[in-house]
This record gives structure tokens, C-alpha cells and sequence, in this order.
């Protein structure tokens, strides 16, 4: 059971908006999108859903682009945001047995 207070993603900076969370067209993945909307540069710090196996940059059609980011034991990734961009990040996870 969740607690009274519960957050699938958390981005740390203030000048980030996160826009959307849903599960990718195809596979076991999640794909996150948000955008920067101070004008300013810098790596979006993001608390992610426990188990990704793989996080990617992809465009807008969620085809991969770049190559692929980092996650660290705690469930972050750090993702590149230029000024007003809009991002979209790519969360694999291993498919459940059943």
C-alpha cells in the first residue's frame, strides 16, 4: 500500500516541469517528458521508478537518439536540458515473470 505522500519521478530543479509519464508504445519501458522553461542550461537530476534497466534520450516519436544514460544504485539519472528544450527519456525495465 502507498503512503499518504507517494511519487513515481521526482526532478530535483524548480526550472524543470515534468509533463507526462506513461508506458512506451511498445515494450516494457516507461518514457518520461519535460521541459525547462527559465531559459537556463544544466543536468536535470531525476529520481526514477525502482528497476530501470536502461535510460535513453529519445525524440518526440520516441525513437532513440544519442547514446544511453547512466543509472546510478539510487534510481537517478542525470539528462542534459538546454534552455526552453523539451526532453524525452526512455525507461527500460525487464518484463515481469508470470
Amino acid at each position: 500500500m502507498l503512503g499518504t505522500k507517494h511519487s513515481f519521478a521526482d526532478i530535483k530543479q524548480d526550472d524543470v516541469i515534468l509533463t507526462a509519464l506513461k508506458k512506451s508504445e511498445d515494450g516494457d519501458a516507461l518514457l518520461l517528458r519535460f521541459y525547462e522553461w527559465a531559459g537556463q542550461s544544466g543536468d536535470v537530476q531525476i529520481t526514477v521508478p525502482k528497476g530501470a534497466t536502461a535510460a535513453q534520450l529519445t525524440n518526440l516519436m520516441e525513437q532513440p537518439v544519442g547514446s544511453p544514460i547512466p543509472i546510478t544504485n539510487t534510481d537517478q539519472v542525470s539528462v542534459p536540458v538546454h534552455p526552453f528544450e523539451i526532453v524525452s527519456l526512455r525507461l527500460s525495465y525487464k518484463p515481469e515473470k508470470g
